[in-house]
């Protein structure tokens, strides 16, 4: 019996009466319309039913789904969308600190505070997703954007399947359910002419950051925090071994890990290994200590760190600054973006995707067209799978080409 559960009746007492042969009425007789109650199986919390015949059909669904190992009990997805957003799946994210910034906010403002963030979880299918959608359409959001916010919607969802809901309602979403981007929204690479004219424009001081991201696909923190020690000339290899991150009110620098946890090597051409043993001699590395957050670097709490690139200060670059003042202007001198007065300001025209990440799309499309496999990109890349490089950068992809070591460095030779 304790394998398949049984149905108990709650207006009548369990055991009869000895005199009479009858079971007696219990206190809640009339008084209470979940009268029957399943018992009894393995793992799933008692239930109760007004009727019997509700009873007895949750019963054999239970156990069907029990035995498949597919239940997951409603009442787990009674919780509001918002409330779980909020209370158990953020607080489990570890996003890098811009990351989560831009994250964060977008969730909480197009998501949690939504009509669907007050939709209880196991309730959300086709109609609440299309209202949603019809309420984004509603918002000044560039279709990219909306996109973004669906693939972030459809993580939320895979959390909780199996434990709070059944099943991701994005992914069993029907046929045009889905937002879809307008236009190309590919990832672009720079042309050589624009990748030297960029540069071109910069202090000799921060070219390197450009260079890092075009040479060896490092992402912008990874830039900021990589060290001379990284190098190693007899693998020929550059070891990408943590990132430069600040907290959220700014005022605090520390390292960790790569994005996805993970170090990663990344080969190095003769080339680029001369540009750096230049940069070095002209701007000495300059050793900071800061604190590390999250594993990694033996357990201790901080790392002293020989930077490769710092500011004219000698200081940790902050990205914010570093955009603003160094890669914006070099956009507007070789002509990518203009200036534009906001209020009594000069500012510059939208760049997002025309920033540091524009530096690894280049690198991600000459080692492609020279030949080079996707694995080989992916780890390079430092890509949590294969799958995200190919999704990402497939239209680089030629029939045939030659290998990617010494690619780069034959590539802005080019300047066309």
């Amino acid at each position: 019996m304790a394998s398949t559960g049984w149905i108990e009746d709650r207006w009548l007492k369990k055991r009869k009466d000895p005199v009479t042969g009858k079971r007696e009425r219990t206190e809640l007789w009339g008084s209470n319309t979940m009268r029957y109650r399943v018992c009894g199986i393995p793992g799933v919390k008692k239930r109760s039913f007004e009727t019997l015949e509700e009873a007895k059909d949750w019963r054999i669904k239970a156990i069907s789904e029990t035995k498949k190992r597919e239940f997951v009990d409603d009442r787990e997805g009674e919780i509001l969308l918002g409330d779980y957003i909020t209370n158990e799946w953020w607080p489990g994210c570890d996003y890098d600190q811009t990351t989560a910034e831009t994250m964060e906010g977008k969730i909480r403002r197009h998501i949690v505070e939504t009509a669907l963030g007050q939709t209880p979880m196991y309730l959300i299918g086709d109609s609440h997703l299309i209202a949603w959608k019809k309420e984004l359409a509603g918002r000044p959001l560039a279709d990219t954007t909306k996109e973004v916010l669906w693939t972030h919607l459809s993580t939320i969802f895979k959390s909780a399947a199996g434990k709070r809901i059944v099943k991701n309602p994005c992914r069993a979403a029907s046929r045009g359910v889905r937002p879809q981007a307008s236009g190309d929204t590919k990832a672009r690479a720079w042309t050589s002419s624009e990748a030297h004219a960029i540069q071109d424009a910069m202090l000799d001081r921060y070219k390197m950051v450009a260079k890092l991201g075009l040479h060896a696909g490092m992402r912008q923190g990874e830039a900021f925090a990589f060290s001379p020690d990284d190098i190693d000339e007899d693998q020929m290899v550059l070891n990408v071994r943590r990132q430069l991150q600040w907290s959220k009110d700014g005022k605090t620098a520390y390292f960790k890990l790569p994005k996805n946890r993970k170090e990663r090597q990344v080969p190095l051409s003769p080339d680029f290994l001369k540009h750096l043993s230049e940069y070095e001699e002209e701007f000495p590395a300059i050793t900071v200590t800061l604190p590390w957050q999250g594993p990694g670097n033996g357990g201790r709490e901080k790392a002293a760190v020989r930077l490769l690139v710092t500011t004219r200060w000698k200081n940790r670059i902050r990205p914010g600054s570093f955009n603003e003042k160094t890669m914006k202007p070099a956009l507007a001198a070789a002509g990518l973006i203009a200036a534009r007065k906001e209020k009594e300001s000069w500012g510059w025209e939208s760049s997002r995707e025309m920033m540091h990440h524009r530096w690894r799309h280049t690198y991600a499309s000459v080692q492609l067209a020279a030949g080079e496999d996707p694995v080989s990109l992916s780890h390079w890349m430092g890509h949590a799978s294969v799958t995200i490089t190919l999704e990402t950068y497939a239209h680089f992809m030629p029939d045939n080409g030659m290998r990617g070591r010494t690619a780069m460095d034959a590539w802005l030779e080019r300047k066309t």
